[in-house]
């Protein structure tokens, strides 16, 4: 692979060609994949499990909604409690988000951007949440502005929360936004665009601010297209690919605030480097204080890490050597999440055309294709789910 190659040059060297080219690793990443791969047109797709069996549904088609951008993020939730579906993405034509909505019978598109007079997006980092049947969408703009689309029960509108709090400008990827409970105050995670540090917007229910990550915890920061979060009450926790002060080797970085501060730790990888531009995706146990990353290191095998508390450590498994899941080498996301009540993992991937599920049911893992050998599922794109009981749907996109 291309990035392989690039990656031989040395991180500083690499960093300061990105950052001389582009502006920021997610951007250089996603120029790297436009000039060297065939341009095509992507449809969302829906793969969903129905407590019987698998389903495959093409989102695009089936309400004829905007094309989206290859290589681009895919931001899905549902709203509660009528479990209506929302997936969020940006068009390749003109470059608006849109929403793809279910509304308990039928699907249906949106030209959010038409609604609001937003700016035209950057496809690589959309994220977002739900509260109830409010909405909030997080995208960076072609003013390199972070936006804030949402719905407030009646209409649909965009905010330039950058300009709001006179902050820096940023880089089209990475980007990951949830809300801390149960004060439902939100945070949003995005890499300035000039020296790839890692910030945060933080809207504590009155008032938005920002603050530099990467300077509170001593300089680490995401060198990544992807970065996974979520919070544990207020407990906030990051994982990326990304350097610490000393850029000697890319290793997966856990950036959390602990109640008091904002700090990091290199997770173990069995002294393997992480994977340049692979997707990570990261999940709390319900039933336990433990948490579980998912990724790829340099060898492109397919890895878990999970921590422990007694002793407080992290733990790595090679699940390509254990238990044959698919190697992957490309740039695509990574979604998992736990079904409930029965704390099962389940974690989504597409390594080539295939989608492929990753699955613990409480006893052993396992591996399966779900697209059964007839995918074709764009492995340099993003992905999303979630879970509803034991129903599972995820979103991923195909070069149809």
């Amino acid at each position: 692979m291309f990035h392989k190659k690039l990656a031989v040059i040395g991180p500083m060297a690499l960093e300061s060609a990105c950052k001389r080219i582009c502006k920021g690793l997610g951007t250089c990443l996603m120029l790297i994949l436009l000039t060297h791969l065939p341009a095509k047109a992507d449809h969302v797709h829906h793969l969903w499990y129905n407590n019987s069996n698998w389903q495959d549904q093409d989102l695009t088609s089936l309400t004829g909604g905007g094309v989206a951008t290859p290589f681009g993020a895919i931001a899905a939730f549902r709203t509660t409690p009528n479990n209506q579906l929302h997936v969020y993405y940006v068009d390749s034509n003109a470059q608006h988000v849109h929403q793809l909505y279910y509304n308990g019978s039928s699907w249906s598109d949106d030209d959010l951007t038409s609604f609001t007079g937003g700016p035209q997006a950057y496809a690589y980092g959309i994220t977002g949440f739900a509260i109830g049947n409010l909405q909030y969408v997080f995208y960076v703009g072609f003013d390199n502005h972070v936006h804030q689309t949402y719905y407030n029960n009646s209409n649909w509108q965009d905010q330039d929360l950058t300009a709001m709090v006179g902050g820096n400008t940023a880089s089209p990827a990475p980007l990951v936004a949830f809300a801390t409970k149960p004060n439902n105050q939100f945070h949003v995670y995005y890499q300035d665009l000039n020296t790839m540090h890692e910030y945060q917007l933080y809207f504590n229910g009155t008032s938005w601010t920002y603050q530099d990550l990467s300077s509170i915890v001593g300089g680490a920061y995401c060198y990544a297209s992807w970065i996974a979060g979520f919070a544990v009450g207020n407990q906030q926790h990051l994982f990326c690919a990304g350097y610490d002060k000393v850029p000697t080797q890319l290793n997966l970085l856990h950036i959390y605030y602990n109640n008091s501060t904002w700090v990091y730790e290199d997770v173990v990888t069995a002294g393997q480097p992480m994977e340049l531009g692979a997707g990570v995706a990261a999940f709390k146990l319900p039933s336990a204080n433990q948490l579980e990353v998912w990724s790829m290191t340099s060898n492109s095998h397919f890895d878990r890490f999970y921590h422990v508390t007694k002793p407080a450590q992290w733990v790595f498994n090679d699940l390509t050597n254990e238990i044959g899941a698919p190697t992957d080498g490309l740039y695509g996301q990574i979604v998992s999440f736990v079904t409930t009540p029965n704390n099962q993992y389940h974690v989504y991937y597409a390594p080539s055309s295939e989608v492929y599920q990753v699955y613990y049911n409480g006893t052993t893992w396992s591996v399966e294709d779900l697209t059964g050998g007839a995918g074709n599922a764009d492995p340099n794109s993003g992905m999303a789910g979630f879970s509803i009981g034991n129903l599972q749907h995820v979103f991923y996109m195909s070069n149809d």
